[in-house]
Parts: structure tokens; C-alpha cells; sequence
């Protein structure tokens, strides 16, 4: 039997590790994806069924860093698609990031950057597409803070609704006024629906999810916007209509809202 000193065994063991290391790579590539006014590269994965990206934005010795998946059958596909997925408006940067594959609504997203004379500032992140977050000057996300964190509601009519961003000395606030009128249409829509339902006891749940959705969600709009007279006449009128499982589910929502909260703040922590 062959026998190996222990220091011949580590030598072998690493030796081991480093080709393992080198096939691991293998699949690994760098691109640069834009130049100037802002040079964006990435470092490309493509042994998966989603080729997944991390892209560095770049600002002298400081690199920020963007993690995205993308589907296609060719590193030149790839690249085709991150370049199309960075969008300048100066003076922002929008970088798209996707999951790959799912249902939630955090899994597209669009990082904001902003230049300025000797600094590149992550400004946050913004559910939606570039066209969809940036308009006329102003920023758009979506409210996900209660995506699956409401008892009585499944994953798709989780509350949520848009909200006005404007860039306030390089932090993007949330305009109150703004985000009120933007989704008046939708709160006249769920206060039509509320009026015509006449809840019963003997409901079963696809019937009270329809409801409890309307009420959630202009709910939750009315306290994230600081709209206390409308929040006040709207549980006037709701909560004699629920029952006691959906009431508590109601109070815990509200008590999870705080009003004109930063989209970053609650994405900090989730």
C-alpha cells in the first residue's frame, strides 16, 4: 500500500480544490456594459438554467453591486439584454435586477443611481421597469411592505399600490399628495365594491377575501398617506360588517403601516 506523508496529502488536497475551483469558473465571464458617464460592468455566471449577473457600478476605487438573473441561449444574448437593462437619465442610472422566475412583486426591480460631481449615490431600489419607475422627473415604486403578511388574504391581493417619489437632495421622499391622487381611482373602485357588498356571516373564504381586499387596501393607503378623516369613515363603516378573525387581521395590518414610511427602510430589513 502506498503511503503518502501528511504533507503530500494537503498538497494533493489542494491541488484538488484548485481544479475544482477552475471548473467552477469555468462558466464565468466579464463584460462591460456601459462606459461613460458611468462605467457598469459584469461578471456573468452562465452554468445555470438562468445565467445570473452581478454588475458593478463603478465610482473610482468603489464598486456597487447590482445581482440579476437573465434567460438566453448565448453570452452574446446575455449581453445584449444587461445592456438593454441599463437605462441612463441623466443625471440617474436605472439598473434592472430580476429573480428569474416567480410571483412576487419585489422580483423585477430597478436600482436608481444618481451622478454628481464626485460621487455615484445608490439612491434605492424600485419595484417595476425603467419606464414604469422613472417619469417626468419623478419616481414611482409600488407598496410590498404587507406582500403575505395579511391573515385572511393569499399572496396575489395582498394590499398594495403606487407611490410618488421625489428626489429631495439625493433621497428619494415620498410625496404624500401625490401618492393620494395617484391612486384615487383605485380607492373610488374598492369604496363602490364595499358599498355594494353585504357581508355574512356564513361567507366562505373566496367571498371574504374579495371583500377584506377592498378594505385592506384603502385602508392601509389612507394610513401610509395620512389621510386620517377618510381612514376614520372608513372603519365607521367596516367593522361592524366583519367578523371577529377578520377585525383583529384589519388592526394588526394598520399597526404595521407607518405613515410615508421610505420604501428602503422596510426592504432594509426583509
Amino acid at each position: 500500500m502506498l503511503k503518502l506523508s501528511s504533507s503530500r496529502i494537503c498538497i494533493l488536497i489542494a491541488a484538488c480544490v484548485a481544479l475544482m475551483g477552475i471548473e467552477l469558473t469555468a462558466n464565468a465571464e466579464s463584460l462591460t456594459l456601459l462606459s461613460d458617464p458611468i462605467k457598469v460592468t459584469a461578471e456573468v455566471d452562465t452554468s445555470g438554467s438562468y445565467a445570473s449577473a452581478q454588475i458593478g457600478i463603478h465610482n473610482g476605487p468603489i464598486t456597487q453591486l447590482v445581482n440579476t438573473n437573465v434567460q438566453a441561449n448565448s453570452l452574446a444574448a446575455i449581453e445584449r439584454t444587461l445592456k438593454r437593462q441599463i437605462t441612463w437619465r441623466d443625471p440617474y442610472l436605472l439598473v434592472h435586477s430580476s429573480c428569474g422566475s416567480g410571483n412576487a412583486l419585489r422580483c423585477e426591480s430597478e436600482t436608481v443611481f444618481k451622478k454628481t460631481d464626485n460621487a455615484v449615490i445608490r439612491l434605492g431600489d424600485l419595484v417595476g421597469t425603467a419606464t414604469a419607475v422613472y417619469r417626468n422627473g419623478r419616481f414611482y415604486d409600488v407598496y410590498d411592505k404587507l406582500e403575505n403578511q395579511v391573515d385572511g388574504l393569499s399572496h396575489t391581493p395582498s394590499p398594495s399600490f403606487k407611490i410618488v417619489l421625489d428626489d429631495v437632495d439625493s433621497s428619494l421622499i415620498v410625496n404624500a399628495a401625490a401618492t393620494w391622487s395617484s391612486n384615487a381611482n383605485a380607492w373610488a373602485q374598492h369604496t363602490a365594491e364595499l358599498a355594494a357588498a353585504h357581508p355574512e356571516q356564513s361567507w366562505g373564504e373566496p367571498e371574504w377575501e374579495s371583500y377584506f381586499y377592498a378594505v385592506v387596501n384603502n385602508a392601509v393607503l389612507a394610513r401610509y398617506c395620512q389621510q386620517n378623516e377618510e381612514l376614520q369613515q372608513l372603519l365607521k363603516t367596516v367593522e361592524p360588517k366583519l367578523d371577529t378573525y377578520h377585525r383583529r387581521a384589519l388592526t394588526d395590518a394598520l399597526s404595521k403601516v407607518v405613515p410615508l414610511e421610505k420604501p428602503k427602510a422596510w426592504r432594509k430589513t426583509s
